[in-house]
């Protein structure tokens, strides 16, 4: 029997009746078999767990919202640090700022500050957690007005290799600091809370277009024309699902009213006449409950990504045709953000997310239901991927994937060797380590 003592907070073993529950992933193309599972009520659980792994010399890892693409938040035989009941929210208005514990899900998180009339630049999905999105970067509908995620940072408590409990800050710990905006998670210690610079929000407008598939060269030129360079209220996703899987699709976020978002946008129409237009006006949790969709448990997947730099010219646009017209099925997709706009306006050095610079993010995405489906999915992603190497730069580390041999600096460009240093600092015996876990050297 494995002895657990010095663990607290709420244990789960293989023998009890939630473990099959607790050891899931978000993609289930995964099945992993943890020795232990710790979901920790308070920061003094992260510590006891630290110290209890050093002591068995045991593998670990530590997980919040269970998102990681590859599944990096478990293993085989070891223990899982869970934070994901780590869920406070404390909202100081007075300061404009508000602690988040690091399990905290974004449904939660958008629904208490809407009721203050606030809100943080963040992610889409409701059940994807504070404390993945934000390490490694994080963007979403407001970004081009409000920044990534991580720009909003204040401050980090961590639970370091040592099981000690230290803050970061601009002034505490700066290095560190730096490094865990856009640096990704689980790579120097255990994140326990973070706090944020509030935004105000209410009434905002959205936009939706759609176009058939043979549009599709003309639709992706016109909207990379546009879409980094908009009014940086008007955040823009463009989705472009494979010939017989549904429209292609402009989706837009301003923060205004529906007749500037008209006038703004009207150029845009008239470049490439769609096939439907619809604006509309809402407040921002209704839109944000628009935009999260039905949350799904768990799902079989094969996601990528890259950024584009320098417009997509024809013969880039022409593979992006092609991949898309001979796509295996049932569900494949490529999804375009605009950056540019606040996230732009931060220098890449500044913080340890790094390309700040691109025009856009292409998220390459494939789904299935059924196993013998997998490795067809697979191979389309990663030939997709490569196929667009010639056009495209790096890639988001919080899409992580594993078939990226040069993942180090394809996630954090020329900001790895700096974040190489602060990894020497705060977790030299590489403690906290995954397959694509930042190397100390």
């Amino acid at each position: 029997m494995t002895d657990t003592e010095g663990l607290t907070g709420r244990i789960v073993m293989q023998d009890d009746a939630y473990y099959d529950e607790a050891r899931q992933n978000y993609n289930g193309r995964f099945q992993k078999f943890p020795l232990i599972i710790v979901y920790c009520l308070y920061t003094e659980d992260v510590v006891n767990a630290i110290k209890w792994v050093r002591k068995h010399r045991i593998p670990f890892r530590v997980r919040d919202g269970g998102h990681s693409y590859e599944a990096f938040s478990l293993l085989n035989g070891g223990l899982i640090i869970d934070v994901s009941e780590l869920c406070h929210i404390q909202i100081n208005e007075n300061q404009g700022t508000v602690r988040i514990g690091a399990g905290c899900r974004f449904k939660d998180i958008y629904e208490t500050l809407w009721q203050k009339g606030l809100t943080i630049p963040a992610g889409t999905c409701p059940t994807v957690g504070v404390s993945g999105l934000t390490l490694g970067g994080g963007h979403g509908l407001l970004s081009r007005q409000m920044g990534l995620t991580c720009d909003s940072l204040i401050e980090i408590e961590m639970v370091t290799a040592h099981g000690r409990i230290i803050r970061a800050n601009r002034n505490e710990n700066a290095s560190l600091f730096w490094a865990c905006r856009g640096g990704g998670g689980g790579n120097f210690g255990a994140v326990t809370s973070f706090i944020f610079r509030t935004h105000p929000i209410y009434i905002v407008s959205h936009c939706r277009m759609t176009w058939d598939f043979d549009d599709l060269a003309a639709v992706v030129d016109a909207w990379q024309r546009r879409a980094p360079y908009f009014d940086t209220r008007l955040t823009s996703l463009l989705a472009l699902p494979a010939r017989s899987q549904g429209d292609l699709r402009f989706t837009g976020v301003f923060i205004g009213t529906q007749t500037d978002l008209e006038q703004l946008l009207l150029p845009f129409p008239e470049a490439i006449p769609p096939k439907t237009v619809s604006f509309h006006t809402n407040t921002w949790a209704e839109v944000v409950d628009l935009f999260a969709g039905t949350p799904a448990k768990q799902e079989l997947f094969k996601n990528s990504s890259a950024y584009v730099y320098e417009m997509l010219n024809e013969a880039g646009i022409a593979t992006l045709v092609r991949y898309l017209d001979d796509a295996p099925g049932p569900i494949n997709v490529l999804a375009l953000n605009a950056y540019g706009g606040a996230i732009a306006q931060v220098p890449t050095d500044a913080t340890a997310f790094f390309h700040r610079r691109a025009l856009f993010s292409m998220q390459y995405q494939s789904y299935w239901f059924e196993k013998d489906q997998a490795e067809q999915n697979i191979d389309w992603i990663e030939s997709f991927r490569t196929s667009m190497l010639p056009y495209t730069r790096g890639a988001y580390c919080n899409y992580c994937d594993r078939m990226i041999a040069d993942w180090p600096t394809a996630y954090y460009g020329d900001n790895l060797p700096r974040l190489q240093e602060v990894k020497r600092m705060y977790d030299p015996e590489n403690l906290f380590h995954f397959p694509q876990s930042i190397p100390p050297k």
